[in-house]
């Protein structure tokens, strides 16, 4: 796995390099400020596969890299992993909202290095498998009838206010329990039926409904601060970030108009319902939010019920 590292202080970037070559991490490049990480990046000519980012850095910081590595098409997923001081609760926001995947304060724990770059490498070493089987991207790939599997399949619609992946959003509920979780409220948004109504249409049909689920989510969201993740099959996980209220009811009318005023449509015409229903935001307590995937899981199985329960309504 080819790794770059970005810290202003070498001593910092000296231990990280013992750390990752004790757990078998060779590939290891490393430099001292954002600018030359961007260097660095547009001249390799092999990708790099993961980056370990410090957050406190002379003129461009390690938000801002983040967000201009997320810019570019080659690294809109590559993983990366803050490495930093700063454990406050609005650096850990605004490093996910930028695109970060994990976050580690400082000073680490050489065993949380290693498991987290384990994992990495699992992510890493599937989406190059999947990558060897189509090596090249069929012209018309969108229109193939899209399978169980890729339906299920946790895609991140892109260009959508406040969307994160949804493994970044386990770990941020993660890292936000050893800080400060006041106001954190967790809620599911799911739509019925969403696998059978999509079974037989074509990938790009399935995208596209996806992206629109979660931009209408987004924008009937605002003002509020907020994180969405898509689960897969058009069930989607939100954390409210500030609390706040919401009104469940109107909220997920507002979600519902906004979609019928796209007047979505199948590729042959047919007219495309989309009928999104929406759990109740919990506020979890800190010990249940270290489970960030069981938190999230919670919160979209609360939301099935909650459709379940508004289909056998009379």
């Amino acid at each position: 796995m080819k790794i770059l590292a970005v810290d202003d202080d070498p001593i910092i970037l000296a231990l990280l390099n013992q750390v990752l070559q004790v757990a078998g991490f060779k590939n290891l490049t490393v430099c001292e400020s954002a600018e030359h990480a961007l260097e660095l990046i547009n001249d390799a000519t092999v990708p790099f596969d993961c980056f370990l980012l410090d957050i406190q850095m002379p003129v461009t910081d390690g938000i801002q890299l983040t967000s201009a590595i997320r810019e570019m098409p080659a690294h809109s997923k590559t993983p990366i992993l803050m490495i930093t001081a700063m454990s406050d609760r609005t650096y850990i926001d605004a490093a996910f909202a930028a695109g970060a995947s994990d976050y580690i304060t400082k000073p680490f724990e050489i065993s949380e290095i290693h498991s987290r770059l384990r994992l990495i490498e699992e992510l890493v070493a599937k989406r190059k498998q999947s990558e060897d089987r189509n090596p090249v991207a069929s012209e018309h790939g969108p229109a193939e009838t899209i399978g169980v599997d890729s339906m299920r399949a946790r895609w991140t619609p892109s260009q959508i206010d406040n969307v994160i992946d949804y493994l970044a959003l386990e770990n941020y509920l993660v890292q936000v329990s050893r800080s400060s979780s006041v106001g954190l409220q967790v809620f599911g948004v799911v739509v019925p039926d969403m696998e059978q109504m999509f079974l037989a249409s074509s990938q790009f049909e399935y995208q596209t409904a996806v992206s629109d689920i979660a931009w209408a989510i987004s924008d009937s969201l605002k003002p509020l601060d907020f994180f969405i993740a898509h689960a897969g099959a058009g069930q989607f996980a939100v954390v409210l970030k500030e609390g706040g209220s919401l009104d469940v009811e109107d909220f997920q009318a507002r979600v519902r108009k906004k979609l019928s005023t796209l007047k979505l449509q199948y590729c042959d015409g047919r007219p495309m319902i989309l009928q999104p229903v929406a759990g109740h935001p919990r506020s979890p307590q800190r010990e249940a939010l270290r489970g960030g995937a069981n938190t999230l899981a919670q919160a979209i199985m609360e939301a099935s019920s909650s459709a379940e329960q508004r289909r056998s309504t009379p």
